[in-house]
């Protein structure tokens, strides 16, 4: 069961193992996940999975257009800077709404 309760509980007995200085979490943004993450490591940031966002993306998307939306979330991926990202992700959405 994926719920905040059974992530909490999760994140928990990892502490209660030693883990210690958590900085960063990558999910797939499970239901409750974001949620205990903050509860159990106040001080990480919680990062949606790259892969799992593609393939949530890639569901909703005409196969015949997978290969250049592939192309296009690369392109915003692979920027330099998250300033970089926001102005490619913007082009993107111009050149899609077009």
């Amino acid at each position: 069961k994926e719920d905040k309760g059974s992530w909490v509980n999760f994140f928990q007995w990892l502490r209660g193992r030693g883990l210690d200085g958590v900085k960063l979490i990558v999910g797939d943004k499970c239901m409750g996940m974001p949620e205990a993450v903050g509860e159990v490591f106040p001080d990480a940031k919680y990062q949606r999975c790259t892969v799992h966002f593609y393939r949530n993306v890639f569901s909703v998307v005409p196969k015949s257009k997978v290969k250049i939306v592939a192309k296009m979330l690369k392109a915003i991926h692979t920027q330099e800077s998250k300033k970089a990202s926001r102005e490619k992700a913007k082009a993107v959405v111009a050149e899609l709404r077009a």
